[in-house]
């Protein structure tokens, strides 16, 4: 790997304006939107991105950095976990929302995972969630499921509160950081 150099495999926009904002002083940034890649289909973040990370690996012949994240809903019993893509463009925020109608356990988890690899079979995965509950109804203007979910300890949704707010401190933000952390010990160098 070039010294502070990371390709991220992603064809997310809004995820890319993300990483450079939060990583940009800490690395040379590359992003690979090209790659196409086979998502299994679980609820477990974490599968998706070691699965994809060493198919990105394998294609590129380089280190790579993949991330997902997913919504695990207590009473649907982390439901949809990481298909929360495949429930957005089909039910949709509202249609989830109208899922837990009438259930007094709104409790929710945000979990945000991100795969480094820079050999064919062990990806280093880093995972943060983020505790909170889903609201009535979907607020604010955001992508996903930052409509819906309101983080513990606030009365607004992610969405609501915007995304340089959320940048500073979610899940995604947290998994950055020990991402980074993980790098600069092991991978860079001095």
């Amino acid at each position: 790997m070039k010294k502070n150099t990371l390709t991220f495999v992603t064809k997310n926009k809004e995820k890319i304006a993300d990483i450079k904002t939060m990583l940009g002083k800490s690395f040379q940034l590359e992003f690979d939107a090209t790659l196409e890649l086979l998502e299994i289909q679980t609820l477990s973040v974490e599968e998706v991105v070691a699965f994809k990370a060493i198919q990105a690996y394998k294609q590129l012949k380089r280190p790579v950095v993949v991330s997902d994240s997913g919504l695990e809903i207590v009473a649907l019993r982390n439901f949809p976990g990481a298909l929360v893509k495949f429930v957005n463009e089909t039910i949709g925020q509202k249609g989830l929302v109208k899922l837990l109608e009438g259930e007094e356990d709104r409790r929710a988890f945000f979990v945000a995972a991100i795969a480094f690899c820079a050999e064919e079979c062990s990806p280093h995965i880093f995972v943060e969630k983020d505790e909170g509950t889903i609201a009535e109804k979907p607020r604010g203007e955001g992508w996903h499921f930052d409509r819906i979910f309101i983080p513990k300890g606030e009365k607004r949704t992610w969405a609501e509160m915007g995304r340089e707010k959320k940048n500073t401190r979610s899940a995604f933000r947290r998994a950055l950081d020990r991402l980074t952390a993980f790098l600069q010990e092991q991978y860079t160098a001095p």
